[in-house]
């Protein structure tokens, strides 16, 4: 796997309209293999004091969120489908459903972009919606 440097920015817009802008730097790993992309990172945004391993594995038509740790969940984004993930905190089981109305997946040479818009719901009530681009860039 290649050191990259990961650029994550996302912005979360509520059902209430209120809007919350995100924009994290961190240092990660990228490979290509079997025609996906991957990048590997510890986030220590979910939780203070913790990093949680994330991976990232990317392909034109399917992204899959897979985190370990003090938080788990498995979460994949498919464009006009609707999927499902359990995500384990600390505190419970959190059920999401997300549906995915965009992505867009541009790698070349150990570095390239993700951008995923979708909406997301937690055990049943509507969260927000969501715009994330992911870009990776060679260390």
């Amino acid at each position: 796997m290649d050191s990259v440097n990961i650029t994550i920015k996302a912005r979360q817009k509520a059902p209430d309209g209120e809007a919350e802008n995100i924009h994290h730097r961190l240092q990660g790993q990228y490979a290509f293999k079997g025609g996906r992309h991957y990048l590997r990172y510890l986030d220590s945004h979910l939780a203070a004091g913790h990093e949680v391993p994330t991976t990232i594995k990317a392909s034109a038509d399917e992204l899959l969120i897979m985190r370990r740790g003090l938080f788990r969940s498995d979460q994949r984004f498919v464009p006009g489908v609707e999927t499902r993930a359990d995500y384990h905190t600390p505190y419970g089981t959190i059920e999401l459903v997300m549906h995915t109305s965009s992505l867009q997946v541009d790698f070349g040479e150990g570095a390239g972009s993700v951008r995923l818009r979708y909406s997301l719901q937690a055990n049943g009530a509507h969260v927000g919606e969501y715009d994330l681009e992911i870009k990776a860039e060679q260390a």
